[in-house]
Protein backbone atom coordinates (compact mmCIF):
# COMPACT_ATOMS: atom_id res chain seq x y z
CA UNK A 1 0.00 0.00 0.00
CA UNK A 2 1.74 3.40 -1.03
CA UNK A 3 2.52 5.81 1.79
CA UNK A 4 -0.58 7.76 1.59
CA UNK A 5 -3.23 5.41 1.25
CA UNK A 6 -4.38 4.03 4.97
CA UNK A 7 -5.40 0.62 5.33
CA UNK A 8 -9.09 2.06 6.63
CA UNK A 9 -9.66 2.98 2.91
CA UNK A 10 -8.91 -0.59 1.25
CA UNK A 11 -10.69 -2.13 -1.13
CA UNK A 12 -11.49 -4.97 1.28
CA UNK A 13 -12.83 -2.19 3.97
CA UNK A 14 -14.88 -0.97 1.70
CA UNK A 15 -16.55 -3.80 0.45
CA UNK A 16 -17.50 -4.67 3.73
CA UNK A 17 -18.92 -1.36 4.76
CA UNK A 18 -20.94 -1.13 1.74
CA UNK A 19 -21.83 -4.61 2.26
CA UNK A 20 -23.67 -3.23 5.52
CA UNK A 21 -25.11 -0.14 3.58
CA UNK A 22 -23.00 2.01 5.87
CA UNK A 23 -22.24 5.61 5.50
CA UNK A 24 -18.92 7.77 7.21
CA UNK A 25 -19.67 9.64 10.03
CA UNK A 26 -20.73 13.23 8.98
CA UNK A 27 -18.86 16.76 9.85
CA UNK A 28 -21.68 17.30 12.20
CA UNK A 29 -21.26 14.24 14.04
CA UNK A 30 -17.67 14.15 14.72
CA UNK A 31 -16.92 13.36 17.93
CA UNK A 32 -19.77 12.07 19.29
CA UNK A 33 -20.50 9.52 21.54
CA UNK A 34 -21.66 6.09 18.86
CA UNK A 35 -24.36 5.87 21.49
CA UNK A 36 -25.51 9.20 20.38
CA UNK A 37 -24.74 8.28 16.64
CA UNK A 38 -27.43 7.19 14.04
CA UNK A 39 -27.72 3.62 12.98
CA UNK A 40 -26.04 3.24 9.40
CA UNK A 41 -22.57 4.69 9.97
CA UNK A 42 -19.22 4.19 10.66
CA UNK A 43 -15.22 6.11 11.74
CA UNK A 44 -12.20 6.04 13.71
CA UNK A 45 -11.32 6.02 16.73
CA UNK A 46 -8.37 6.01 19.25
CA UNK A 47 -10.65 5.12 22.22
CA UNK A 48 -12.35 1.96 21.37
CA UNK A 49 -12.37 0.48 24.63
CA UNK A 50 -14.00 3.18 26.57
CA UNK A 51 -17.62 3.75 27.84
CA UNK A 52 -17.97 6.42 24.96
CA UNK A 53 -16.46 5.96 21.72
CA UNK A 54 -16.09 8.95 20.05
CA UNK A 55 -16.05 8.71 15.84
CA UNK A 56 -14.15 10.90 13.77
CA UNK A 57 -13.95 11.06 10.02
CA UNK A 58 -10.38 10.64 9.26
CA UNK A 59 -8.49 7.39 9.72
CA UNK A 60 -5.03 8.01 11.40
CA UNK A 61 -1.89 5.43 12.56
CA UNK A 62 -3.13 2.59 14.97
CA UNK A 63 -6.71 3.93 14.66
CA UNK A 64 -9.84 1.17 15.10
CA UNK A 65 -12.65 1.62 12.67
CA UNK A 66 -16.17 1.09 14.36
CA UNK A 67 -19.34 0.71 13.23
CA UNK A 68 -22.76 1.02 13.98
CA UNK A 69 -25.01 -1.30 11.82
CA UNK A 70 -28.40 -0.73 10.58
CA UNK A 71 -30.27 -2.68 13.56
CA UNK A 72 -27.67 -0.71 16.48
CA UNK A 73 -25.23 -3.06 16.88
CA UNK A 74 -21.86 -1.58 17.57
CA UNK A 75 -19.01 -3.44 15.45
CA UNK A 76 -15.17 -3.11 16.48
CA UNK A 77 -13.37 -3.62 12.92
CA UNK A 78 -9.60 -5.10 12.89
CA UNK A 79 -7.32 -7.94 12.57
CA UNK A 80 -6.19 -11.31 14.34
CA UNK A 81 -4.25 -14.09 13.95
CA UNK A 82 -5.97 -16.80 11.64
CA UNK A 83 -6.35 -19.11 14.91
CA UNK A 84 -7.78 -16.07 16.73
CA UNK A 85 -10.36 -15.96 14.10
CA UNK A 86 -10.82 -20.12 13.93
CA UNK A 87 -11.76 -19.87 17.60
CA UNK A 88 -14.06 -16.18 16.98
CA UNK A 89 -15.77 -18.10 14.36
CA UNK A 90 -16.20 -21.67 15.86
CA UNK A 91 -18.04 -19.67 18.84
CA UNK A 92 -18.06 -22.67 20.92
CA UNK A 93 -16.23 -21.53 23.99
CA UNK A 94 -14.97 -17.94 25.24
CA UNK A 95 -11.66 -16.49 23.98
CA UNK A 96 -10.31 -13.68 24.26
CA UNK A 97 -8.55 -12.14 21.01
CA UNK A 98 -5.92 -9.55 20.73
CA UNK A 99 -7.35 -7.34 18.17
CA UNK A 100 -5.24 -5.19 16.36
CA UNK A 101 -6.21 -1.73 14.26
CA UNK A 102 -4.20 -2.47 11.07
CA UNK A 103 -2.53 -5.83 10.28
CA UNK A 104 0.48 -6.64 12.68
CA UNK A 105 2.65 -9.60 12.71
CA UNK A 106 0.34 -12.71 12.43
CA UNK A 107 -2.31 -10.86 12.59
CA UNK A 108 -3.53 -10.10 9.34
CA UNK A 109 -7.09 -11.63 8.93
CA UNK A 110 -10.06 -9.00 8.93
CA UNK A 111 -12.66 -9.46 11.32
CA UNK A 112 -15.99 -7.86 12.43
CA UNK A 113 -16.31 -8.34 16.49
CA UNK A 114 -20.10 -8.22 17.10
CA UNK A 115 -20.56 -6.31 20.74
CA UNK A 116 -23.06 -8.51 21.50
CA UNK A 117 -20.25 -11.15 21.98
CA UNK A 118 -17.76 -9.21 23.96
CA UNK A 119 -17.60 -9.76 27.95
CA UNK A 120 -14.96 -7.15 28.44
CA UNK A 121 -12.30 -4.79 26.55
CA UNK A 122 -9.16 -3.72 27.63
CA UNK A 123 -7.67 -0.46 26.37
CA UNK A 124 -5.34 -0.62 23.35
CA UNK A 125 -1.64 -1.21 24.73
CA UNK A 126 -0.30 2.08 22.83
CA UNK A 127 2.65 0.08 21.46
CA UNK A 128 3.69 -3.39 19.51
CA UNK A 129 0.74 -2.76 16.78
CA UNK A 130 -1.78 -1.26 19.98
CA UNK A 131 -3.69 -4.31 20.40
CA UNK A 132 -6.66 -4.05 22.26
CA UNK A 133 -7.71 -7.35 24.47
CA UNK A 134 -11.17 -8.53 23.56
CA UNK A 135 -13.03 -11.19 25.60
CA UNK A 136 -15.27 -12.99 23.67
CA UNK A 137 -18.26 -15.30 24.58
CA UNK A 138 -19.16 -18.15 22.96
CA UNK A 139 -21.80 -17.24 20.21
CA UNK A 140 -25.60 -18.00 20.32
CA UNK A 141 -26.86 -19.89 17.05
Amino acid sequence: MSQGKHIAWSSEREALRSGSGLRLVEEKEEGLDISRLPAGVYGFTGSPATGEIPLFRQPYFQCYEVQKLAGGEVVWIGYVSDQEYAQYDHGAEPVTLDLYPEPHGEAKKLVCILQSRVDRRRPPTRDSGNSMKIEIGPATR
